[in-house]
C-alpha cells in the first residue's frame, strides 16, 4: 500500500514498524485504538472534574458514575461503524463474522469488546500470540482481517448513514446491565 496518501507521521511510523512483524501491526492497532479513545474520553472527564471542583457544576457521585460508564460505553463500541474502530480504519483492519465472512454486527462488536474493561492486558498478550483473534473474538465468533485502509473521517460518513436498529437497543440494554454489574463490583 502507498503510505503517501496518509499524511500522518504516527501512521507512517507505525506502518514502517509493522512491516517487521504482523503481530506488531495488530498490537499497534490495539494500542492506537486505546490512545485515540483515551483522547476522546479523558478531556471531557477532566473538564467535568475541574467544573465540579470549582463549584461551577455540581456532580454527585451517582452522576459521575453514570458519566464514567457512558464514556466506557463509547470505548467499548469503538468498532460500531462498519466493524472498524478508528485505528482499524487507519491501519487497514476490519472485524468480521467468522461464519459469514461479512462485517461483524454491532452486537458482535459490542460483545467482543466487553472483555476490554476487565482483561485489557490479557487481550494484548493473546493478540501477540494470535493476531487474528483475541478473547473477545472467541466470545463473539469474530476475527480481525486485513482490509483497505481508510481515512479517519470516514467514521462521519458511516455515522450519518446509521439508522436505529434492534441491535442498538439490545446493546443499550446489555450495556446498562453490564455497567451496572461493574459498578456493584467497583
Amino acid at each position: 500500500m502507498n503510505d503517501t496518501k496518509y499524511k500522518g507521521i504516527l501512521h507512517i511510523e507505525i506502518n514502517k514498524l509493522a512491516g517487521i512483524n504482523p503481530r506488531f501491526h495488530r498490537i499497534s492497532s490495539m494500542l492506537l485504538d486505546h490512545i485515540i479513545m483515551t483522547i476522546v474520553i479523558v478531556p471531557p472527564m477532566i473538564l467535568l472534574t475541574i467544573l465540579d471542583i470549582n463549584g461551577i457544576l455540581e456532580i454527585s457521585n451517582g452522576t459521575s458514575s453514570v458519566i464514567f460508564f457512558f464514556m466506557m460505553f463509547i470505548y467499548i463500541n469503538k468498532d460500531f461503524f462498519n466493524a472498524k474502530s478508528p485505528a482499524k480504519r487507519i491501519l487497514g483492519y476490519q472485524v468480521i463474522n467468522r461464519k459469514t465472512e461479512k462485517p461483524a454486527s454491532e452486537l458482535q462488536c459490542f460483545i467482543r469488546n466487553l472483555t476490554i474493561a476487565v482483561a485489557w492486558p490479557l487481550e494484548v498478550i493473546i493478540g501477540l500470540i494470535n493476531p487474528e483473534r483475541r478473547i473477545g473474538d472467541f466470545l463473539a465468533n469474530t476475527k480481525v482481517v486485513v482490509c483497505e485502509k481508510e481515512k479517519l473521517k470516514t467514521i462521519w460518513t458511516d455515522l450519518k448513514s446509521k439508522t436505529l436498529k434492534l441491535n442498538l437497543i439490545g446493546i443499550l440494554i446489555i450495556g446498562v446491565i453490564y455497567f451496572y454489574g461493574l459498578s456493584l463490583i467497583i
